[in-house]
């Protein structure tokens, strides 16, 4: 490896030109693919539809053509909410992303229908009106009675809810492209002025909420954060080319890996925006091991050549060593089966294995381009700035190193002690299972789900089952009555009586012929209103199947011709946990029940069984390439040491501080392992370079290096804790703790331990 750099090396200053040739020319080919790559920026693009329950949800989407359910709540004064319900129906329904808006029942049908529609006793006592009109005690408890259906069946006093049903699911939307606003704009619209205030919830609610807050921030803070980061590397390079080069160099590796991506799986993806963050981060830490190793060389009197073949032989084989190790760690978790992993994976692992050459062969030819263009400038080459370079400062990082080396049992000692009490906190880890803390707090209709659940009983998610006919719906129906996790469960089962036919008997036998000719029954009077509702009831007789109001249809019975079953959680709460005790109360009843809580059910706390088997190969393979690389056991130790102590003090502390671990916090935790690894690896080539060195002084070397990707890479995720995201934050978090615990471990625990290994102070 260190004759190839060599090589390298020599070839960079002879044919500058031709170097950057060979490095940018195959890197613009792939990233020209980009324009005729398919782009699915999609959240079901990136789902694991291998997932038994997930698949089954979106099968049962598109097989039922249930699009999204927006709820909107309407609240205000009682005389004005009718008119405002026909205000936002109108307004929905003339938008071309709205398939279909309703009140959950018609209430005019269901006015009209009210003898067969109601509760037995409440129509026998109906029917004992017509019979025995002197019976006082019957006329009154049939008055409570109405009185009890019509504000059951109008709605809460002083609310109503309408639901809307999107044309397309949420989730097959388009990042940031949501129709979500259009139609809040629209219903605000034309509630202007009517006293009556809407509130929305649901999942186009939730999700286009989450995406405008969620990028809104990102878009405000990218900014702030890449001029902090090019503020801070200007500590290791002051000039603008330097900076630009690297910049390129960045560039260059993420439009060669999307293209590169696109090829192999056809699209790219939403996550495909986040791998950036990943090849950024550790691309940068690249070209900061290479610059610090340069100006320690300049600063030691060699010539220009000299320290650029040695810091390419030198500071490159451990950016090699790392590259290749972080990289394989990637695309092996690109073999996992889910789509997540596929794409985060494969387009990291690329972008890093397209760093590698772009950087070592584009930063040194930059170098030596800017070094001839100065020595044409000036009348000697002792007249070069870079000979007055001096190595990169890190306040107190030498007494750190000193005293790691000079005390190195006293080091490891307080080393184990501190890692110790960080793993004494790990009883105390706690799993996210609740989707909506891993969502940005600014999200109105967070709140919103709530208060229709608290006001109605109802939310935008139920489960759904699927029977063959009335009979089998209201067996799920009544199967599911009383569970304390549902709070209400409706069909056509249920909304139509099993006992039609005994209610026309009863009604043919009181009113015979003279049903089929009901007479207007005076305005006021109870008991007139009531036989009026029978005499029309017998006229036209019992309800069924085809005269059923459109919207009812629509909601109740597939386009298969199956009778849908709508079972409501009697906890508004989208959390992982309970959805799966709830999939398994419904799948006992219809095994192929399902329901959007499927979905966060898998995304957060899904079952993914080839996780060891992953961690364990990547594992394999970072320990192959350092006992090829090192091939000294006490070498390929010393490494891994900054990981092996630095990832478990992190994951320690977070469960100390009451940092929840979520499906975000597993996004980063591959960085804390790549900066580990990298760090541990060019500490101990540095070590092995010059055996006369003493240990601290390459500690010492390396540590400046790694404390300046430390800062640069923390300081770009500290913005994500202004977010306001919960999940966010808890990303930044990890970082913020698990970088300077690496930094760390490479500059006391590693040192410490090669003094003992290896016998030299």
């Amino acid at each position: 490896m260190r004759r190839a750099l060599d090589a390298v090396a020599r070839w960079t200053i002879r044919s500058p030109w031709r170097a950057i040739a060979c490095a940018v020319l195959p890197a613009l080919a792939l990233a020209a693919l980009l324009p005729a790559t398919t782009v699915d920026l999609t959240f079901t693009g990136v789902m694991n539809r291998a997932n038994e329950h997930v698949g089954r949800y979106f099968e049962m989407s598109e097989q039922y053509e249930l699009g999204g359910l927006l709820l909107v709540l309407l609240e205000g004064e009682e005389e004005r909410l009718d008119q405002a319900v026909d205000r936002t129906i109108e307004a929905a329904s003339a938008l071309p992303s709205v398939a279909a808006a309703r009140r959950p029942l018609p209430l005019e049908w269901l006015a009209e229908q009210a003898p067969w529609l109601v509760e037995r006793p409440l129509f026998d006592r109906w029917l004992a009106l017509a019979e025995q009109p002197g019976d006082m005690e019957n006329a009154a408890e049939f008055l409570t009675s109405a009185l009890a259906l019509r504000a059951s069946v109008a709605g809460v006093p002083g609310a109503r809810l309408v639901e809307i049903k999107m044309a397309k699911d949420p989730l097959a939307e388009e990042v940031g492209e949501s129709p979500f606003f259009e139609i809040e704009a629209a219903i605000e619209s034309a509630l202007a002025g009517s006293g009556v205030t809407a509130g929305f919830s649901g999942l186009p609610a939730l999700s286009a909420g989450d995406q405008e807050q969620t990028l809104g921030a990102i878009k405000r803070l990218t900014p702030i954060s890449l001029v902090l980061v090019l503020l801070l590397f200007r500590i290791v390079e002051k000039r603008p080319g330097g900076m630009l080069s690297v910049a390129a160099v960045l560039i260059l590796a993420i439009g060669a890996a999307l293209g590169a991506v696109g090829v192999l799986t056809g699209k790219l993806t939403v996550m495909e925006t986040f791998f950036g963050v990943t090849v950024f981060g550790l691309g940068i830490d690249f070209a900061v091991h290479l610059f610090v190793r340069q100006r320690e060389e300049l600063a030691r009197g060699r010539s220009f050549e000299q320290a650029l073949r040695r810091t390419l032989s030198g500071a490159g084989r451990g950016v090699v060593a790392g590259g290749i190790t972080t990289a394989g760690a990637f695309l092996i978790a690109a073999t996992a089966p889910d789509p997540v992993a596929l794409h985060l994976g494969l387009s990291g692992g690329l972008g890093l294995l397209f760093c590698l050459p772009l950087t070592l062969l584009v930063l040194p030819s930059v170098w030596v381009l800017r070094q001839r263009r100065h020595r044409r400038r000036v009348a000697t080459a002792t007249e070069d700035p870079s000979r007055r370079a001096t190595p990169v400062r890190v306040p107190g990082l030498s007494s750190v190193v000193r005293w790691s080396t000079e005390r190195p049992v006293r080091c490891l000692a307080v080393s184990a002690v501190l890692l110790a009490a960080a793993l004494a906190g790990l009883p105390r880890l706690q799993v996210e299972t609740r989707l909506e803390r891993i969502m940005n707090r600014g999200v109105p209709a967070i709140a919103m789900v709530d208060r229709i659940q608290e006001v109605l009983g109802t939310n935008g998610a139920p489960w759904i089952l699927a029977a063959e006919g009335l009979e089998e719906a209201r067996e799920f129906a009544g199967r599911l009555d009383g569970h304390p996790l549902f709070s209400e469960t409706i069909s056509l089962g249920t909304i139509l009586p099993a006992d039609l036919p005994e209610r026309a008997s009863a009604l043919h036998r009181v009113f015979g012929s003279e049903g089929r000719s009901a007479a207007a029954a005076p305005m006021g009077d109870p008991r007139a209103l009531a036989v009026a509702a029978l005499r029309r009831a017998a006229a036209v007789g019992p309800p069924d199947i085809d005269s059923l109001p459109p919207g009812l249809r629509e909601k109740f019975i597939a386009p298969t011709g199956e009778f849908l079953v709508y079972a409501y959680a009697a906890d508004s709460k989208a959390d992982g946990a309970l959805a799966r005790r709830q999939r398994e109360v419904v799948q006992a009843i219809d095994p192929a029940a399902s329901g959007l809580l499927a979905v966060v059910e898998g995304m957060m706390i899904g079952d993914r069984p080839w996780i060891p088997w992953i961690a364990l190969s990547i594992l394999g393979f970072v320990l192959l390439v350092l006992c090829v690389d090192f091939r000294r056991p006490a070498s390929v130790l010393l490494a891994v040491l900054p990981v092996l102590a630095a990832v478990p003090f992190t994951l320690g502390v977070l469960c100390w501080v009451g940092i929840p671990f979520n499906v975000m916090t597993w996004l980063v935790l591959p960085l804390i392992f790549g900066l580990g690894i990298d760090d541990g690896i060019h500490v101990v080539h540095r070590i092995l370079d010059d055996p006369a060195q003493p240990i601290r002084g390459a500690a010492l070397s390396v540590g400046r290096a790694i404390a300046m990707t430390t800062l640069t890479t923390t300081a770009s995720f500290s913005i994500l804790l202004f977010t306001d995201h919960p999940g966010l934050e808890t990303m930044a978090a990890v970082m913020l703790i698990g970088l300077p615990a690496c930094l760390l471990a490479s500059v006391t625990v590693l040192p410490a331990a090669a003094v003992l290994l290896l016998g030299r102070r």
